[in-house]
């Protein structure tokens, strides 16, 4: 017998995971925004009242347990290619990057060729334990984009990111954020042929 289109309705509903929502899930994440959103809303209110310092910002790691996440949430720049920029300052020598993220007081000989991408766990532990890795951190983020090895490597979409104005929670800045999340991995149809005629 075929399925009536109420059925079939409530199949989809029921079945697809985009409608799928756990209550209980849904009531820890939403405390997990909203504790990013209440401590982004303290550092804006130190820069307002402080002006703009990048103790702010190390404190903001050093001290708030989701601290890195909501830099990165302000800024935009991605849990995963913060990782994959990690890794790339790790296997790269350049001497005004190096200096940039203090690199001689954080870390050691590696073998280049093979090397590993840095877990969370790894990254925050680091932050938290050395000083100078969590000022590196910050420094990328008030000054990345001045080097001239991050602005050749770095695609233009993420290098935008490294904005001291986003820092400053400028209003236009804090749109140039949204369009990015929004707009990430979208290409837009008019863009899509001009790729492909190539």
């Amino acid at each position: 017998m075929i399925p009536t289109t109420e059925e079939k309705f409530k199949r989809v509903i029921q079945k697809n995971t985009f409608y799928f929502f756990n209550a209980k899930f849904e009531e820890k994440y939403e405390g997990y925004i909203n504790s990013l959103k209440e401590t982004l809303l303290i550092v804006k209110n130190r820069v307002e009242t402080e002006g703009l310092k990048k103790e702010i910002f190390e404190d903001l790691l050093q001290n708030k347990e989701n601290g890195l996440r909501a830099l990165l949430a302000l800024t935009g720049f991605s849990n995963e290619y913060l990782k994959r920029l990690s890794t790339i300052i790790r296997v790269v020598d350049n001497p005004e990057l190096n200096a940039l993220v203090y690199k001689d007081k954080w870390h050691t000989d590696i073998d280049v060729y093979n090397i590993k991408e840095w877990s969370d766990k790894t990254i925050s532990l680091l932050i938290k334990k050395n000083k100078f890795f969590k000022k590196g951190i910050v420094n990328i983020f008030f000054e990345g984009a001045s080097i001239p090895f991050l602005s050749e490597t770095l695609p233009l979409f993420e290098l935008k990111k490294l904005s001291i104005s986003k820092l400053k929670f400028e209003l236009p800045e804090m749109i140039d954020t949204l369009i990015r999340y929004k707009e990430k991995g979208v290409i837009p149809v008019k863009k899509r042929i001009t790729q492909r005629s190539l």
